[in-house]
C-alpha cells in the first residue's frame, strides 16, 4: 500500500494529500487557474510599448499601456516629469511628427 503524501497547493496553498509526489495542484481547477495566469505573463512581457519623447520637456516616455487600444489612460495620461496632460499636447504631435526613441 502506498503512504500518502501531504502537498500545499501551488496555487490556493492548501493542503491535500496524493500518492503521486508528481502533484502539485489540488484540483484541476487551480492547475488551469495557474497555467491562466502564466500565458497572460508571458504575453506581457513579450509586448513592447510605444516610448517616445515628450514634446513639452523632451524627456523619454516609456508606457506601460498601448494608447491606440487604451485610449481612455492615454486621455488621462500625463508626462511623469512636467505633468501636462498628453490630451493636450496630441495636436503638437500629429502636426511636428515628434521624433520617438
Amino acid at each position: 500500500m502506498r503512504k500518502l503524501n501531504k502537498i500545499t497547493c501551488k496555487t490556493c496553498k492548501k493542503s491535500f494529500l496524493t500518492k503521486n509526489n508528481k502533484k502539485i495542484f489540488c484540483t484541476r481547477k487551480c492547475f488551469k487557474k495557474n497555467y491562466y495566469h502564466r500565458k497572460k505573463a508571458e504575453e506581457l512581457s513579450n509586448i513592447k510599448f510605444p516610448v517616445f519623447l515628450c514634446p513639452n520637456c523632451g524627456k523619454k516616455i516609456e508606457l506601460n499601456f498601448d494608447p491606440v487600444k487604451d485610449h481612455r489612460k492615454w486621455t488621462k495620461f500625463s508626462c511623469p516629469n512636467c505633468n501636462v496632460l498628453m490630451i493636450n499636447v496630441c495636436e503638437e504631435i500629429v502636426v511636428k511628427d515628434v521624433p520617438t526613441v
